[in-house]
């Protein structure tokens, strides 16, 4: 075998027990539910919402409080979806952070079956 086939080889193994242990580890965890999904979706979208929504207040208000030329309601509103998008990217960022730590660190290796030594009265049986 060629050194560049070894290599291949070697890659290919390594390639093949990653996959493994990260299936086994996936089965262990069990599967995602549906609610979890949901309740990600669901922070993301009032972490964009609710920021929104506070810059229009806020900007209404501003506009009934001192009145100007250009709409404080539109600006507020801007600066809140903007803000809510930051902080939805943020916590995003945090999340894949978590999964791919998850994904690189080394898992507790299971007890693997130590091979068995013949015992004595086995050598002699053997004889």
């Amino acid at each position: 075998m060629s050194p560049d086939q070894k290599k291949r080889s070697d890659d290919f193994k390594r390639n093949i027990s990653t996959k493994e242990k990260r299936r086994i580890r996936a089965e262990k965890q069990g599967q995602v539910g549906t609610l979890s999904a949901f309740s990600s979706m669901g922070v993301v979208g009032w972490t964009v919402a609710l920021p929104t929504v506070l810059g229009a207040f806020l900007g209404a208000w501003m506009d009934y409080m001192w009145p100007f030329k250009l709409s404080w309601t539109l600006t507020m509103l801007g600066v809140g979806l903007f803000t809510g998008c930051v902080f939805a990217g943020m916590w995003m960022n945090r999340e894949k952070i978590k999964i791919i730590k998850e994904r690189e660190e080394p898992q507790p290796k299971e007890s693997e079956p130590e091979e068995l030594e013949p015992k004595e009265s086995d050598k002699n049986d053997e004889q």
